[in-house]
């Protein structure tokens, strides 16, 4: 061989070398870029899935499969690029009610290169409540896990197209990943929301206004919670979307420069200003509470949800759905239905029916004298009182067109039915369920009473004063209350045990319910008028009142500060949101 051959041949041996290298290195790339675009692939569809799953949980509420999966359903079709359309889905096929017998059911779903499965529930034996992520090792069930109806699974299958891997003979390659959330309502979500208002659709709901050199308006404060050993934040809420009538207005509206709507919670938060001594001795910051509205315009105080030419703090919140009058119904009068107008519809009470306050109507709403009752004018009593006067204890049914109350009048335990007026004449009283022992205004004589309006006003004047002991008032659809300010006591507490536990006011009335703001204002319990709009006309000085007002409409007015305040263990309580949580 020849030195020239030689060299020629070692040439041919290094290009032979040099390309199998170059087709090594290429493959190497190829494999290098297809999997990175496939791990690119994994970790959308995983966030993906992570967020449907989520969202598709918090609907259920830990019970409706069908609204979880349209819901995941959306949020993949939003949120999976290029993905368009999913079609193939039945979310029909899931259970809209949940028990731990019912079945996991799946349905599935595909949009290009991306298939999708929603599985509800998510039994302890599903596949999906192992990790995902390759390489993970078993994971095993865990308290925080939920039950399987709390349970809302998501898995993703997506196709990645091999750019260069074709060079190797591989076209694509699928991969899947999957996410599994619950849903929940957290420890202690039970609270004592201070003020509801529950018009659905007009601005101007809630008002305020402050004139003169005084501030004027309303505030809530913290509520000590005796199960946590803490503050709960004070608490607004408002059910309506703004839909309606509003003409300039928002559905909170504070008029004058120094009007102010302000709820108060926990020390320490963001914006806080100021702060107080609370229930519990426990330190309040002002301005740490809730303000939350359905209507546009929040986060902060924006037209339609919010105008004021004064202080509304903090700013209000956005809610995603109407909290509604139905924990109330569901406590006072439970049925499986209820036949209000389809706008202002209510779920039906999950418990067994217990209608108490139909079962009220029903005693005592018909004509004369309930069974049980004595006649007031058959006993010999006046309509028109004018000396002091101490009713014996028992059933009284006022027939008067008019009782007019013109000095002290004590009735001493019982219930009371009046078909007319009630009115109540300066330096006079009219005083419900006290023991009439020792001074004015008396001690409870029973646990509770009840004050039924059939038809007609109870008016007091400045001067005079009410002082219901315990004592749930019934206001029919023709019946109202108006009270003006003045030096006249007004002590008004609900019932403490019984089916009416906690109630002070249940109107049916859609008329103004019109209270006082005199020195002497003492409320304490449930006050609950859901066609009414509850007013407050201040005169300059602080009253706080331990109620839980849930009206139609509210409206705060003169220059006095109304302080909501009410206590944890005579309120209705209401849950606090649902949540969801990721869990695989």
């Amino acid at each position: 061989m020849t030195a020239h051959r030689a060299h020629r041949d070692e040439r041919g041996a290094i290009l032979l070398t040099v390309l199998f290298s170059m087709i090594t290195l290429l493959a190497v790339a190829a494999l290098v870029i297809d999997l990175g675009a496939i791990r690119v692939n994994r970790a959308v569809s995983q966030t993906v899935a992570d967020a449907a799953a989520t969202a598709g949980a918090l609907e259920s509420e830990g019970v409706d499969g069908q609204l979880g999966c349209e819901t995941a359903l959306d949020y993949l079709e939003i949120n999976l690029p290029t993905a368009g359309t999913f079609t193939g889905a039945d979310c029909l096929t899931m259970p809209t009610t949940c028990d731990p017998a019912t079945p996991a059911v799946s349905t599935t779903a595909a949009a290009g290169d991306w298939v999708a499965t929603i599985t509800y529930p998510v039994r302890d034996d599903s596949p999906l409540l192992q990790p995902s992520t390759i390489g993970d090792p078993s994971q095993s069930l865990h308290a925080d896990d939920g039950v399987s109806c709390d349970r809302l699974g998501v898995s993703i299958q997506s196709m990645h197209r091999h750019i260069f891997g074709r060079i190797l003979g591989a076209t694509s390659q699928n991969s899947t990943i999957h996410a599994v959330a619950r849903a929940f309502t957290p420890e202690g979500a039970d609270f004592a929301l201070n003020l509801l208002v529950l018009e659905r659709y007009d601005c101007n709901a809630m008002s305020a206004s402050g004139g003169g050199a005084s501030n004027g308006g309303i505030l809530v404060d913290a509520v000590f919670n005796p199960d946590t050993g803490e503050l709960d934040p004070g608490y607004i809420a408002v059910d309506s979307d703004a839909t309606g009538s509003c003409g300039g207005n928002g559905v909170i509206d504070v008029n004058g420069s120094n009007g102010f709507i302000r709820a108060d919670g926990r020390d320490g938060c963001t914006g806080q200003t100021g702060s107080h001594t609370g229930a519990g001795g426990l330190t309040v910051g002002e301005g740490c509470g809730q303000i939350q509205l359905l209507a546009p315009g929040t986060p902060g105080c924006n037209y339609p949800a919010c105008t004021s030419g004064g202080t509304v703090a903090p700013d209000p919140r956005t809610r995603t759905e109407r909290i509604t009058r139905a924990p109330v119904d569901h406590r006072y009068n439970c049925k499986a239905s209820y036949p209000f107008p389809a706008a202002w519809s209510i779920d039906p009470c999950p418990a067994t029916p217990d209608p108490f306050v139909d079962n009220l109507v029903a005693a005592y709403g018909g004509a004369g004298a309930p069974a049980g009752f004595t006649t007031w004018t058959s006993a010999g009593y006046p309509c028109n009182l004018n000396t002091p006067t101490v009713v014996p204890a028992g059933n009284w049914f006022i027939d008067c067109n008019t009782f007019r109350v013109q000095d002290i009048v004590v009735f001493t335990g019982g219930d009371i039915v009046v078909d007319g007026n009630v009115t109540i004449n300066a330096s006079s009283a009219l005083i419900t369920n006290a023991d009439n022992v020792g001074a004015f205004p008396f001690n409870p004589a029973t646990d509770s009473s009840v004050l039924f309006m059939r038809d007609g006003r109870i008016s007091k004047a400045g001067q005079g004063g009410i002082v219901w002991h315990q004592t749930m008032v019934y206001l029919s659809a023709t019946s109202d209350i108006k009270m003006t300010g003045g030096a006249g006591q007004v002590t008004w507490t609900g019932v403490v045990s019984g089916d009416f536990e906690d109630l002070a006011l249940w109107a049916e009335s859609t008329a103004d319910i019109d209270l006082a703001g005199s020195s002497g204002l003492d409320l304490e319990g449930v006050f609950f008028a859901p066609w009414a709009t509850i007013g407050y006309q201040g005169s300059g000085s602080q009253v706080q009142v331990a109620a839980q007002f849930i009206s139609r409409r509210l409206a705060v007015g003169g220059n006095g500060i109304l302080v909501v305040r009410p206590s944890f263990d005579r309120a209705v309580l209401f849950p606090f949101d649902p949540q969801s949580q990721l869990i695989r």
